[in-house]
């Protein structure tokens, strides 16, 4: 499987061209990936800490995106636990994510394929995400995956269904439902959130769901653009 997810990445990294985007695209806040890449030569981070009520057990995060083009980025991140904000080793994933298409001004599809170093069981998860917009304020994004372990079983499939609004163009509310499916089914679970945007390179966030219990979040997303471009 390690193979399958090396030959993926050298092929789809041939993409090169590419436009830089005015404000960042973040997979924050919320358990939805972003169905936009992050743009040609840009580097962003996405850190945040989760707190579980269940387990009183926090969840440090980090997760970071290179973009090779508008339709081409890598990315890497991990997740830390423990009562006392570490310990153990939840997560190290390296992956990519491919643009498929801008199927129309509203609607865009893309992939993201990631092989889990951290994980007990390790796995390569594959997410088609897609993203539509009811109006300027107004969209959504939907994550289909499916969970594939070293020996090709499918251990698992799961979902994001995620509905945002902008209040304006520095800040907005989403509200989601995630879960898992096929081998093993979870109850529905959810959260929500707000965002804010300090500057087009700097997002603050928070976060409240349910998840086998109560849990929260807060987080920054941070973008170092090209050197030709300022920070506004």
């Amino acid at each position: 499987m390690k193979k399958v997810v090396f030959i993926f990445l050298m092929l789809i990294a041939t993409v090169v061209q590419a436009q830089f985007t005015e404000s960042l695209s973040s997979d924050r806040p919320g358990q939805a990936l972003s169905v936009n890449m992050v743009g040609k030569n840009v580097f962003q981070t996405q850190a945040g800490i989760d707190f579980f009520d269940s387990t009183s057990y926090f969840y440090p995060n980090s997760f970071f995106r290179y973009g090779f083009s508008e339709k081409f980025e890598i990315n890497s991140g991990f997740i830390l636990s423990g009562v006392r904000f570490e310990n153990d080793l939840e997560s190290f994933t390296i992956g990519a994510r491919y643009l498929l298409s801008n199927l129309d001004r509203k609607s865009k599809s893309s992939v993201q394929l990631s092989y889990d170093f951290g994980a007990v069981n390790k796995n390569t998860q594959l997410t088609y995400i897609y993203g539509n917009s009811f109006s300027e304020k107004l969209w959504y994004t939907v994550n289909l995956g499916i969970n594939i372990g070293d020996t090709f079983e499918v251990n698992n499939a799961m979902y994001v269904l995620n509905l945002t609004y902008a209040l304006n163009h520095k800040m907005g509310l989403f509200i989601e439902s995630f879960g898992t499916f096929l081998n093993s089914t979870s109850p529905l679970n959810f959260d929500a959130g707000y965002y804010y945007l300090l500057n087009n390179n700097v997002q603050l966030d928070v976060l409240i769901g349910e998840n086998n219990g109560l849990f929260f979040g807060a987080g920054v997303t941070w973008r170092i653009p090209p050197k030709s471009k300022k920070l506004k």
